[in-house]
């Protein structure tokens, strides 16, 4: 996460490209309520769908088409920035809560076109409002969500996807895939890359030279010696022992998901490296639901996202929570100023 957002810092373009999520969801509300000045940023997408909802929400805003970030930048900072990307349908079909997938194009256009300004450094990091899987899918659309689509645009093979919130970092190795499909994905690969970019990340973006990393447990009690379950004693606990000969005392585990969340064991770390989605995910947005904070690691760029879905049942009526939303924005100016210091 460094090449491209610190070229673009060096370069004194302080810029956020941000991508317009799905139409028919909050993401045009919670980014058009969410504009301001600071941090600078430049909007991609449909301008029809952006126009369309500030006048459903009855928003003044200056809507101002531009043909690349620098030209945003150059814009007065009341004006709201919006880069076009093809795919448009226009915003005649478009109806808050109905999703259609005649905007899936746009829609990963917008994210596309976000992704490839951040890796060549025309801005310092991208924004993503939410999308719907389901929606893109129905298009032809076949990767399982941001963080893949994201990992390949950017020639990364591995990405990593972290949780920030409320000063808890959970990283779930693996992500958007059944359960009970997990211990047959569960690689050594797959643990030792997800252990080391979290790291690396944890050094490099979050400004934390020494790391302390936990990793958890598949099994109850981490398999309790392999009472529970073998894949502590065959998987985790040799990948654990392995990498700390590189990493040091800093890397503890693995041990039982379940002990991990109470305020003295939280304190033990910056970070916790869990096996699967809901393990992660649960205890996250039980302490912060609605300001937690989606970040790609391993990648060329910095890359934050809201912690929520489309919420296709209020979209429209003028009720989403911009909280998760505005950390996003003000974690990626963070990392970014990380990156730029290195």
């Amino acid at each position: 996460m460094v090449a491209g957002s610190a070229l673009a810092c060096l370069c004194g373009i302080s810029l956020i490209a941000v991508s317009m999520g799905d139409p028919a969801g909050v993401g045009p509300e919670l980014v058009l309520r969410g504009f301001s000045a600071s941090p600078r940023r430049v909007h991609v997408g449909d301008p029809e769908v952006f126009r369309a909802t500030a006048r459903h929400f009855n928003l003044e805003c200056n809507i101002r088409e531009v043909d690349s970030p620098e030209a945003a930048y150059r814009l007065p900072e009341g004006d709201f920035a919006v880069l076009p990307v093809v795919g448009g349908v226009g915003a005649g079909h478009l109806s808050f809560g109905h999703p259609d997938p005649r905007f899936a194009t746009v829609t990963v256009n917008s994210i596309l076109e976000c992704c490839r300004l951040a890796q060549s450094g025309r801005v310092s990091a991208m924004v993503t409002p939410p999308i719907n899987k389901g929606v893109l899918h129905a298009a032809g659309y076949t990767f399982p969500g941001h963080t893949e689509l994201i990992g390949s645009c950017a020639q990364v093979a591995h990405p990593v996807m972290m949780l920030v919130g409320r000063g808890l970092r959970v990283v779930p190795v693996t992500i958007h895939q059944s359960l009970a499909s997990v211990a047959s994905t569960l690689t050594r690969e797959r643990l030792e890359q997800c252990i080391m970019i979290t790291w690396r990340s944890l050094v490099r973006d979050f400004a934390i030279p020494t790391p302390r990393v936990t990793v958890a447990g598949l099994n109850p009690h981490a398999g309790e010696g392999g009472g529970f379950g073998r894949e502590e004693q065959d998987l985790i606990i040799p990948v654990c022992d392995d990498l700390r000969s590189t990493l040091g005392p800093g890397l503890v585990g693995p041990l039982p998901a379940d002990t991990l969340f109470h305020d003295r064991a939280r304190a033990a770390y910056d970070a916790v490296i869990l096996m699967y989605h809901d393990q992660a995910l649960i205890p996250l947005k039980m302490l912060a639901f609605g300001e937690a904070v989606n970040v790609t690691l391993g990648l060329p760029f910095v890359r934050t996202s809201v912690d929520h879905g489309t919420a296709y049942d209020i979209a429209g009526k003028g009720i989403a929570d911009h909280r998760s939303y505005h950390q996003a924005l003000a974690l990626a100016t963070i990392l970014a100023e990380n990156i730029k210091r290195k």
